[in-house]
């Protein structure tokens, strides 16, 4: 029997039960006590064990963001495709303009930085941005660099070393947790997913499942879905000692009972995905 068929009647089996809930009458001071836990608001804990309680009566008021993260972090992902040649001139570039900016917003953080060593594309760097102050720190960007001369001229320098350049805003799901500093040394594995529209919410709520399974060799760096940009994409950012360590530890996952379940029922929303191989910078805080 398929997982699909599977997934499909734990459905059906959740409806009739919810129906026959919702048919049996409770006394009125049970009733009255049951209205006043539900009003009561969601602590941080109880979303990190049991996960993000659902409102049937309010889901349809509730953004995808709210019921996916709990942080007010947001993260930009920024991606430069260089000049074939010109590394080493544009990562000093790169550092003058970081330098610049986080002097001006020392709440916008420069967490990872990267150069693509296996993917669709050759000399490219990826950058992972925090801004601690949410969409405070990314209104007070968009004004300092119109106004700020120093920051737009390295701006420019940077635009003049690179081919193309794009952006995307992120938010961290919540079962994820937020990018942490690493040592030296690790191979980066960012994978990114194109998922069917409307799909976000099946997504996340098998990955809050999945996610455990990933932990056993702190692999887990971070884990995105878009605000701006391609929306309906999920970033997952892996860490490993080596590529052999890599091959290992998906290999020993694989042989988790539930992963393959994991596996098997997200797929089917996935539209696209690919894999980039990323080495750290001089200036990333995981190394």
């Amino acid at each position: 029997m398929s997982v699909a068929r599977i997934f499909g009647r734990t459905t059906i089996f959740r409806c009739e039960n919810s129906l026959r809930n919702l048919s049996t009458s409770k006394p009125p001071s049970e009733t009255k006590e049951t209205e006043n836990e539900s009003t009561k608001p969601q602590g941080w804990i109880s979303k990190l064990f049991v996960g993000q309680q659902y409102d049937p009566e309010g889901a349809q008021k509730q953004s995808h963001s709210s019921l996916l993260s709990a942080s007010d972090y947001v993260y930009e992902i920024t991606t430069h495709n260089f000049r074939p040649g010109s590394t080493e001139k544009y990562l000093d570039c790169f550092g003058e303009y970081k330098k610049n900016l986080e002097k001006t917003l020392p709440s916008v953080e420069l967490v990872g930085s990267w150069n693509v060593a296996y993917g669709r594309t050759k000399d490219q760097a990826i950058h992972l941005w925090r801004y601690h102050k949410g969409y405070l720190d990314v209104d007070s960007s968009i004004d300092v660099l119109s106004r700020d001369s120093n920051l737009r001229a390295t701006d420019n320098e940077l635009a003049a070393l690179c081919g193309r350049r794009k952006s995307v805003l992120v938010k961290s799901f919540s079962y994820w947790g937020e990018p942490k500093p690493r040592p030296e040394r690790h191979v980066y594995d960012l994978r990114s997913y194109v998922l069917k529209p409307g799909s976000m919410i099946e997504w996340g709520n098998a990955w809050a499942k999945g996610i455990t399974y990933r932990r056993e060799h702190n692999q887990d760096v971070g884990g995105f879905f878009a605000q701006v940009g391609q929306l309906y994409v999920v970033y997952h950012i892996w860490a490993y000692p080596s590529m052999i360590g890599r091959n290992e530890t998906r290999n020993s996952t694989w042989a988790k009972p539930g992963w393959d379940a994991t596996v098997a029922y997200t797929v089917p929303l996935i539209e696209k995905m690919q894999s980039k191989i990323l080495t750290a910078t001089k200036y990333s805080q995981l190394k």
